[in-house]
């Protein structure tokens, strides 16, 4: 077929899917990733006729006819991202933000990564998979946002504050993924230093001459354009050239320019072009979708969309209660995230070019980015209905875990506000409710939470610490491929251990000081909270001793720290001579 006639099928279709898609009220990015996996060598359609019509013929059964439009096409979305980057937006959205944005990234990551370790898969591979796994998708959200009428909602500021953190996470991923250190640590840390010195490049240095550039064609549109284009390509190029991605220059061109007073004007001429290119990326994407080799590989997919979908819910809903909103509006914020980025496709295919992620991941990802956005539109208007279900099903336990929890973050938002130095900076942040009686426990509540807490912790902690003795003994080699789970339940349950344990203790200790006994009962609870942290130091060095890649040392230092507090508090008691703690 000729590269013509494929360009013209090829618009020909992303039109009519993207009409079909816009009468379903959804997504066009959706409707052009099916019409690549109709229209491209895989088709499910090829050897069927229609209405006199022959599958066969317009089939595209090369790729690479298209794949100019679709390398022009991811330019254009990146530069569109950076056109929305600044660093003062960055600046406005708050501690919390980020904070939030990290739980629901970090959350996703490892579920991820862990996952595919577990199934075989090469570490490369699962870093990578695992950060697209990650990622949300702006362009998808805020059309699902407009279409259901809840683009004023108040979670808005904060979800769109979530969203830039990520693209801007998804670009600097890129640029690692441009030149991938192969085994060195050292390698590694040269890759993300040319990263952050091309950033700064770019903001000090390259956008004063950008704005020099565009002053001189800002009075003609054709030559905005023309101008636009080219210092994308151009800059992605030398990117290129320079050790990092053409997709990392291209938001290096939107991002620069964005600080620019032409930036509102350039983004409104460039869209229409944005669109056109950007349908040829994703359509380029469907090309590659072999259906029969996505369900092949079932396991994957079921991974994928597993990942994706139940544990992007949890971490999404998570990170926002514990931001401020409560259970309601939280998992309205976590159907909305449930749409996996169109970036990740980016990067898992820059995987793939490197050669460190197999073909199969990217149409096993394309589809899980399908069934997560229409699992995200049929979700967005039954928050109600989540909340409700939530309620009935989780463990009060673990309910009561995450109210203690909001607490805590909304006690430490307000010391914060209150305290800080850029107060004005954390006004800006989204408007939140503050916690509700509802929320608190009392302190003989907290006490038999935190005493069940450590107790099931302590379980878990010991059950890791064997599993990862006895994956070190030859009858213990099917231990192997669970060691990251095994490894990581130990670290988190261990580090959870501890924090429970000297919230037990100071639950207690405040029972105490209601009491009518004397502070030197007080002091004596505190000098025996700290030889018991202090006990755990050796614990914990013993461990490391009969499984050093239990690196169970590293749990010593919150215990040396605990067992510190606690001596000091006592010698207080004592010096204070009868007067409370």
């Amino acid at each position: 077929m000729e590269a013509a006639l494929a360009v013209g099928i090829s618009i020909t279709v992303i039109m009519l899917s993207a009409l079909v898609f816009d009468r379903l009220r959804l997504p066009h990015i959706l409707g052009v990733l099916v019409a690549g996996m109709l229209i491209g060598p895989f088709s499910p359609l090829a050897g069927t006729e229609l209405f006199g019509i022959n599958f066969s013929s317009i089939i595209i059964t090369d790729p690479s006819l298209v794949a100019t439009f679709a390398l022009i096409g991811s330019a254009l979305i990146l530069f569109g991202i950076g056109l929305e980057f600044s660093i003062v937006k960055l600046s406005e959205m708050g501690l919390f933000t980020f904070l939030a944005a990290v739980a629901k990234i970090g959350i996703v990551y490892f579920a991820g990564y862990a996952s595919l370790v577990a199934l075989g898969f090469s570490p490369s591979a699962s870093a990578i998979v695992a950060a697209a796994l990650s990622f949300s998708s702006t362009p998808i959200i805020i059309r699902l946002l407009e279409d259901s009428g809840k683009i004023k909602r108040q979670e808005v500021q904060f979800i769109i504050s979530i969203l830039i953190i990520e693209d801007l996470v998804v670009v600097f991923f890129l640029g690692l993924l441009s030149n991938p250190a192969q085994a060195s640590e050292y390698s590694f840390a040269l890759s993300i230093l040319r990263v952050v010195l091309t950033f700064i490049f770019a903001y000090l240095v390259l956008s004063k001459l950008i704005n020099k550039f565009l002053a001189l064609v800002a009075h003609s549109d054709e030559l905005t354009v023309l101008a636009t284009v080219s210092l994308v390509l151009v800059i992605g190029y030398v990117s290129e050239a320079i050790g990092l991605s053409f997709s990392v220059g291209a938001f290096l061109a939107g991002s620069t320019i964005a600080g620019s007073p032409h930036s509102r004007r350039i983004e409104e001429i460039i869209k229409p072009f944005n669109s056109l290119f950007a349908a040829f990326f994703f359509f380029s994407i469907g090309l590659m979708v072999n259906i029969n080799s996505v369900f092949s590989n079932f396991q994957l997919l079921i991974l994928f969309i597993g990942v994706g979908m139940g544990v992007r819910f949890a971490a999404s809903g998570t990170a926002s209660y514990l931001a401020g909103f409560p259970g309601r509006n939280a998992c309205f914020c976590a159907a909305v995230f449930l749409s996996m980025s169109e970036l990740s496709l980016l990067l898992v295919s820059q995987g793939t070019a490197n050669g460190l992620v197999p073909q199969a991941f990217l149409g096993s990802f394309a589809f899980a980015i399908i069934a997560s956005s229409f699992m995200s539109a049929w979700l967005i208007n039954k928050e109600n209905e989540l909340y409700n279900l939530l309620q009935s099903t989780l463990p009060q336990m673990l309910i009561n875990n995450l109210r203690v929890l909001r607490s805590t973050a909304l006690g430490m938002r307000r010391a914060v506000s209150e305290s800080s130095r850029y107060y004005n900076v954390i006004e800006m942040l989204p408007s939140i409710s503050s916690p509700s009686q509802h929320d608190s426990l009392s302190v003989r509540e907290q006490l038999i939470l935190t005493t069940k807490n450590s107790a099931i912790l302590f379980v878990i902690s010991i059950s890791c610490y064997l599993g990862m003795f006895f994956a070190q003994i030859p009858e213990g080699d099917f231990l192997n491929s669970l060691y990251i789970f095994i490894f990581t339940g130990f670290m988190i349950s261990s580090a959870l251990l501890l924090v429970n344990i000297m919230s037990a203790s100071s639950a207690a200790l405040a029972l105490m000081a209601r009491s009518s006994r004397g502070v030197r009962y007080h002091a004596v609870g505190h000098a025996v909270t700290g030889i018991f942290f202090f006990a755990f130091c050796a614990i914990f060095f013993w461990a490391y001793s009969y499984t050093p890649p239990s690196l169970a040392f590293i749990l010593a230092l919150p215990s040396l720290a605990f067992g510190l507090r606690s001596f000091i508090s006592a010698a207080k008691a004592f010096s204070f001579n009868g007067s409370r703690l």
